[in-house]
């Protein structure tokens, strides 16, 4: 496989703390490649958006970080989160149907969560010199935290499934929008990304500080806040102001 951007070595773990924490103590230690893939079998305090944890069955799903080295200006920080977003959609829809992205990165089968993503990045001399990209997706767990909306390929289709070769399809899919950012095509990752954008330019049902309020959302702003029109006035919202209700 010739890679355009990344050079995927990977690093296999049977067990670690969390694969973002150990992606940036490699950085500090190390001298790594881009794309450079450290993949766990078990997590155990693997982190997710809001400061959540991300819970996971051991070695039943995808569990990985990767490390990039963008040198992209922080103001186009959030097209790291649609070029990730969009690999992992790519991975995941010619198995299954109805997968969107919920903003700003969760990705959906239905209104279930079948993977997440949380990047982490490294501001140096006034660019993004490196970024963590972590990634987990529900693959073979069938069992899941009852407060939690989640599914799996498992689940959904009956059948357990190949961790490599789905590692192999992301990683892939990860070039080529990696790419895409670093040509600077970042028209074409918003547009695709409003594409498969969960509930977009349709009524849906919010949560602020425990008032629910129905909106439609209007897309992102360029810092990545979600624009949403309510009772006709355009409000753009942070990760920690807004939440869907599903």
């Amino acid at each position: 496989m010739n890679y355009k951007r990344l050079n995927p070595t990977v690093i296999h773990l049977e067990t670690v703390d969390s694969t973002n924490n150990y992606a940036a103590n490699l950085l500090k230690t190390s001298k790594v490649a881009n794309g450079t893939i450290i993949v766990t079998k078990r997590q155990t305090a693997g982190k997710g958006q809001r400061g959540n944890l991300w819970e996971t069955e051991d070695e039943k799903n995808i569990i990985l970080s990767i490390i990039l080295f963008p040198g992209i200006q922080p103001k186009d920080a959030f097209h790291l989160t649609t070029a990730a977003s969009l690999a992992v959609h790519k991975t995941i829809t010619p198995y299954l149907n109805n997968v969107k992205i919920k903003w700003p990165n969760d990705i959906l089968v239905g209104q279930k969560k079948i993977a997440g993503i949380l990047i982490e990045n490294q501001v140096k001399s006034g660019l993004i010199a490196s970024s963590i990209i972590g990634i987990g997706i529900n693959i073979n767990q069938e069992n899941f935290n009852s407060s939690i909306q989640a599914t799996s390929f498992k689940t959904e289709l009956n059948q357990d499934f190949n961790h490599e070769n789905l590692l192999s399809e992301l990683c892939v899919n990860l070039d080529f929008y990696v790419n895409l950012l670093m040509e600077n095509n970042l028209k074409i990752l918003l547009s695709r990304y409003y594409e498969n954008l969960y509930k977009y330019k349709v009524a849906a049902q919010f949560e602020i500080d425990s008032d629910q309020f129905s909106g439609i959302i209007q897309g992102v702003d360029e810092s990545g806040k979600l624009i949403v029109s309510r009772d006709q006035i355009l409000t753009a919202y942070d990760l920690k102001e807004i939440k869907f209700v599903l």
